[in-house]
């Protein structure tokens, strides 16, 4: 199919025509100018700099270069659901440059899908070299989704891009290589159209969309396996945010009591209980957010769980103190596997329980720094798992997931131990 090139006073009505109901007309692959007129450039707040925008005339580059040194730039008139995105990159600095889609929302509170490059010389040989990661009510979950990045064949200087999105799907392919560099099973944020928006540092050129070309990829997201993990506690309440008390633990009766207003989480399919889904992002110091659940047992017993999570957790059982752990990314030495990310991978620890039922309570401080004043922007969440469940009765099996009130004596401390 031809390609063809749209003169400035028309891109907004083709854009339009891209995703309305022009039938052959929104098929048509259309080559987007990189000039300002067609361009908004956005300061996103990141790292205290100033947007550094700049629309380059090049010769070989007949719709221009963009580039941007800071900052970020979106279409305008532009709508985009599902089709094919395709550009060419060239990286800046060392740093994370891609793109964002589906973009909803003012800056802080926005949604989006979004895909970038390391542009590190140990990209091609690393395990996060391109990356996936959902934009939720402004948090960029980077950290929360370690199975979306994997290494590519991305090349020291212009590399070519193309992403094949169809509803909760996406394929990833560099350099026009027929094999796909990254599959997206499940697209993880809450908006299903919106805008395009390019983000550095880099040089950006040959932009082109294709409306509904999905090349035969479903929009169905497919199922994760670990939803069959009959194992994993995925019926929590979580009460409202308390303060936190850096370098203290907190105590038990700082939790809310039964009369606050606890709400229901659920975890994904996955395992893990995604808190951005309810909180939003600000520039407060990060608070302490509590969860709770409770869970039946035949028999005393003492059941290993797998858990994952980010920043700092504490666990109460019954009441007592049984464990704590940090999994920050920053200082490197309170990095878990896998590097600092969401995974049941990050420990495990012995759950005592008594028989009837018992209260499970987390405390989590959230954050991707060890300290009491950087804002959180990034992934929040946990996940537990039971490994070997026979003879327990989990959330949503027994009715027992609704805050009831505290059980046991606060003032009794257990032993504490470090998640291993």
């Amino acid at each position: 199919m031809r390609k063809q090139t749209l003169k400035p006073q028309l891109l907004s009505f083709a854009l339009l025509a891209l995703f309305g109901s022009l039938g052959a007309v929104a098929a048509t692959p259309i080559r987007v100018p990189l000039t300002s007129d067609h361009w908004r450039i956005v300061d996103d707040g990141e790292n205290g700099t100033k947007p550094d925008v700049q629309f380059v005339r090049h010769e070989g580059f007949p719709q221009g270069v963009l580039a941007i040194k800071s900052g970020s730039a979106a279409l305008n008139g532009l709508v985009f659901q599902n089709g094919t995105i395709e550009f060419d990159m060239k990286g800046l600095a060392e740093d994370i440059p891609g793109i964002q889609f589906r973009k909803q929302g003012p800056e802080g509170r926005q949604e989006a899908e979004e895909f970038y490059v390391r542009t590190f010389p140990d990209c091609r040989a690393s395990n996060d070299c391109i990356q996936y990661a959902p934009v939720i009510h402004g948090f960029m979950l980077w950290n929360f989704y370690p199975e979306y990045q994997t290494s590519a064949f991305i090349l020291d200087g212009w590399n070519h891009i193309k992403l094949v999105v169809s509803g909760r799907r996406m394929k990833v392919y560099i350099n026009r290589q027929q094999a796909t560099a990254l599959s997206i099973d499940s697209l993880q944020g809450e908006s299903s159209q919106g805008a395009i928006q390019l983000r550095g540092p880099a040089y950006f050129a040959n932009l082109v969309v294709i409306p509904d070309a999905v090349e035969g990829l479903t929009a169905e997201a497919l199922p994760d396996p670990a939803q069959k993990d009959s194992g994993i506690i995925r019926n929590w309440t979580m009460a409202p945010p308390t303060a936190l008390h850096y370098g203290q633990t907190p105590a038990y009766f700082e939790m809310p009591g039964p009369a606050a207003a606890w709400k229901r989480v659920t975890a994904d399919g996955s395992g893990m209980v995604n808190l951005n889904r309810v909180l939003f992002r600000d520039n407060h110091p990060p608070p302490v957010i509590w969860l709770r659940f409770t869970v039946g047992s035949e028999v005393a017993q003492q059941k290993q769980v797998a858990m994952g999570w980010l920043g700092q957790t504490w666990i109460f059982v019954n009441s007592k103190l049984v464990t704590q752990g940090k999994n920050f990314y920053d200082p490197d030495a309170e990095r878990r596997d896998p590097d600092g990310r969401l995974s049941f991978e990050n420990g495990s620890f012995s759950l005592p329980l008594k028989a009837g039922t018992n209260e499970v309570v987390v405390a989590l401080f959230a954050g991707v720094h060890d300290n009491d004043h950087t804002p959180n922007r990034y992934g929040w969440g946990l996940g537990m798992r039971l490994l070997g469940p026979r003879g327990l009765q989990l959330p949503g099996s027994m009715g027992g997931d609704r805050p009831t009130g505290r059980v046991g004596d606060s003032s009794r401390k257990g032993n504490l131990r470090t998640c291993d």
